[in-house]
């Protein structure tokens, strides 16, 4: 059984009203079934020797004439700020429609991102080229870049422990000792207080670099940015034994509290009924089990049940978008397998007699860790959601309310937590209107000039919709309004899918559809054009 751990949080900054209480939390336990042990440092410099820093800017890629503005920096049209894309330098050339497109994507987000490949370089050398990328809202390293390590010789049971910390790369300014000089981070680091949030996309295969994984993810994500995947105002916190006064784990923060299922029972608990609820399309999932990077492990009353990450990846993957790992050591993306590696990452399909096998995971982001322990304080996570933070945006909120100065239990819980996947998206990222009509590109020639719009229904609750219709050259000679800081026509609180409007000349216009959910404002559609030649 676990032991318990008597946590010290009278210190830390409290985002929303804490209503778990976290005095007294049983240790998570790492569990494997076949008794394999985690990857050491040693290990990893086997396979990742460390060399000089190598970077490489890559050109953004050229914008639309319709989009020209978004091509360079502002302040004005990029109000989220940059984010540093690194790429390891040998996947970059294929996958670099995939970057491209998700630079396009980002752009509809407010955000300004710049693709950098990436060769070589100490932990150090990353993180003061990160630091050199002046005031980036955040990175995202995609494929097998630098980690950094860190040591306890106090960790849970007083034992020795050595893990990635992705914590040192958002960090920028604190102070880190390799007091030993093994490579290593160790100690009690100083004023860490965490300026960047830090997302990774290191595949389960390939050493973190497989092209075909990485690919698959970034389609999926640019469809769920457009409304293709769907969304879902829904969620799960699957709690097993040791913690189930988690309860619904602060979840209905975000979701309304009739959308959140609490699977908390000791009963009901078990390997099946995880395998049932996680196949369930949501908007966020919450798993608490104790784990390793292979597998979790479910409580019954004669033992436990055992369910290895090949069932995620060979079996049954899993469907919500977005999850919170409470599973010790699952997210050490450095293991081969890494099973929350397959809550994100989709095995390739195959065909057995033309029928399409191994359908693709709707996973997106995970938050998890490469240790024994995880995330705790949730209100902190979760209510900073409620104003539409984007995971990445919540994950730093959380980090930066730990305050500056790390007891042991903090360095013991909280050092392996990593995010996985993109850190600018959240659950209603795919809450985004599919425009149908006027199609992109059409040309009409009638008067007077009423135009009929329509779109696609958003299926959650709570919905409404805001269209923008612009005309060429109405607000400002020779320019679309935004361009100048403008809007066009703006109709808000929409609750239907369509909506008429006399078109204003003989010219261009486009048109967009945002949707609102609850008090969250959604990104936009993409913008569709149409032509009046009378």
């Amino acid at each position: 059984m676990a032991e318990y751990s008597h946590m010290d949080y009278p210190e830390i900054r409290r985002l929303s009203e804490f209503k778990i209480d976290y005095s007294r939390v049983r240790i998570l336990e790492y569990v494997d079934e076949e008794g394999r042990v985690p990857q050491s440092f040693k290990d990893f410099l086997a396979i990742f020797p460390r060399a000089p820093l190598e970077t490489q800017e890559i050109p953004r890629p050229t914008f639309p004439d319709d989009l020209k503005y978004l091509q360079d920096y502002s302040s004005l049209h990029y109000p989220k700020g940059k984010i540093a894309i690194a790429v390891n330098w040998d996947l970059y050339p294929r996958i670099a429609s995939s970057i491209e497109q998700y630079i396009f994507d980002l752009s509809n987000d407010g955000y300004y991102g710049t693709a950098h490949k990436v060769r070589g370089g100490t932990p150090q050398e990353f993180r003061d080229f990160l630091k050199s990328g002046a005031s980036l809202a955040g990175a995202f390293l995609i494929g097998s870049l630098p980690v950094a390590w860190f040591e306890m010789d106090d960790d849970f049971h007083n034992t020795h422990s050595e893990f990635p910390c992705d914590l040192y790369f958002m960090d920028l300014n604190g102070t880190w000792a390799d007091v030993d000089q093994d490579g290593k981070f160790g100690g009690n680091p100083s004023d860490v207080q965490p300026e960047i949030w830090v997302g990774r996309l290191w595949a389960p295969k390939m050493a973190g670099n497989d092209p075909e994984l990485i690919k698959d993810y970034f389609d999926r994500n640019h469809k769920f940015r457009k409304g293709l995947m769907g969304c879902s105002r829904s969620a799960l916190a699957y709690v097993d034994d040791d913690w189930q006064n988690f309860g619904d784990c602060a979840l209905d923060l975000v979701f309304p509290v009739e959308s959140v299922e609490v699977i908390n029972d000791p009963t009901a608990t078990d390997g099946d009924r995880y395998k049932a609820e996680i196949n369930q399309n949501r908007g966020w999932a919450q798993i608490c089990a104790h784990s390793s990077p292979f597998g979790h492990s479910f409580r019954i009353p004669d033992g436990s049940e055992w369910v290895p990450n090949s069932y995620l990846r060979d079996t049954n993957p899993p469907n919500a978008f977005l999850y919170n790992l409470f599973a010790c050591s699952n997210a050490r993306f450095t293991e081969t397998d890494y099973m929350a590696g397959w809550y994100v990452f989709s095995k390739s399909p195959f065909r057995i007699f033309g029928i399409l096998g191994a359908p693709k995971t709707k996973g997106l982001a995970a938050v998890g860790s490469t240790k024994t322990g995880s995330m705790l304080y949730f209100e902190n996570f979760y209510g900073s959601m409620k104003a539409g933070k984007t995971v990445g945006e919540a994950y730093k909120d959380w980090w930066n309310a730990l305050g500056p100065e790390h007891s042991l239990h903090v360095r013991q819980w909280f050092y392996g937590l990593t995010l996985l996947g993109d850190p600018t998206i959240n659950w209603w990222s795919g809450a985004v209107p599919v425009l149908r009509d006027p199609g992109d590109g059409e040309v009409f020639d009638h008067y007077p000039r009423k135009t009929n719009f329509k779109w696609d229904p958003i299926d959650v609750s709570e919905v409404t919709c805001t269209i923008e219709i612009d005309a060429f050259g109405t607000v400002s000679p020779g320019k679309w309004a935004a361009e100048v800081d403008q809007t066009g026509f703006v109709q808000s609180g929409l609750t239907s899918t369509s909506y008429e409007y006399d078109f204003v000349g003989a010219q261009r216009g486009r048109w967009r559809v945002r949707a609102k959910v609850g008090s969250i404002e959604c990104p936009h559609s993409d913008w569709m054009y149409f032509t009046y030649t009378k």
